[in-house]
């Protein structure tokens, strides 16, 4: 006669293996998913970082800035605007004025979701080859995904046009 006691055992040993086995590998899976959500935002924090550094050392005109904000469709981003005298002499007095143009939908229309958060204002006074930073933000609310938008910068020099450079915004 077969001890069918065994066999009960060796089904309930194997049962067990399997649901152990199953547990684990979910949980696995949970960590692996949140390390890899981890570092795409640290990535996405170093590129970033990254854009900041190059655009100060690249900088070798009159006017730098990011050609490119890449944002959510709700978001906030900051930017900064390097601004050099170029002169060989002179003192010169620069002030910046951001100006934001509202990206459009796919019909044409004119979308009011972007809002110019707080672009440094006053005036600044550079001798020959120095250099200063301005800086700003742009806050998205609800733009739709597809769209741009435009900051148009302008740096004077004692109402004159200085220098100006153009940031796209692109919502993605």
């Amino acid at each position: 006669m077969m001890d069918k006691k065994g066999a009960i055992e060796f089904s309930m040993t194997t049962i067990m293996v399997i649901i152990i086995g199953v547990a684990v590998l979910s949980l696995g899976i949970a960590w692996v998913r949140g390390t890899f959500t981890q570092v795409g935002e640290i990535t996405e924090s170093a590129l970033d970082t990254a854009e900041t550094i190059f655009g100060e050392v690249g900088f070798t005109g009159r006017i730098g800035a990011p050609a490119t904000i890449i944002m959510k469709t709700s978001d906030a981003k900051k930017y900064r605007v390097y601004v050099r005298n170029t002169k060989d002499t002179g003192n010169v007095a620069l002030s910046m004025t951001a100006t934001l143009r509202q990206p459009v939908n796919a019909v044409g229309d004119q979308v009011n979701c972007l809002t110019d958060a707080a672009p440094t204002t006053g005036s600044v006074t550079l001798e020959p080859g120095e250099q200063t930073e301005f800086g700003g933000g742009v806050i998205a609310n609800g733009c739709p995904s597809g769209s741009s938008g435009v900051i148009s910068i302008a740096v004077n020099d004692n109402q004159a046009g200085y220098a100006t450079e153009a940031i796209a915004i692109n919502i993605q």
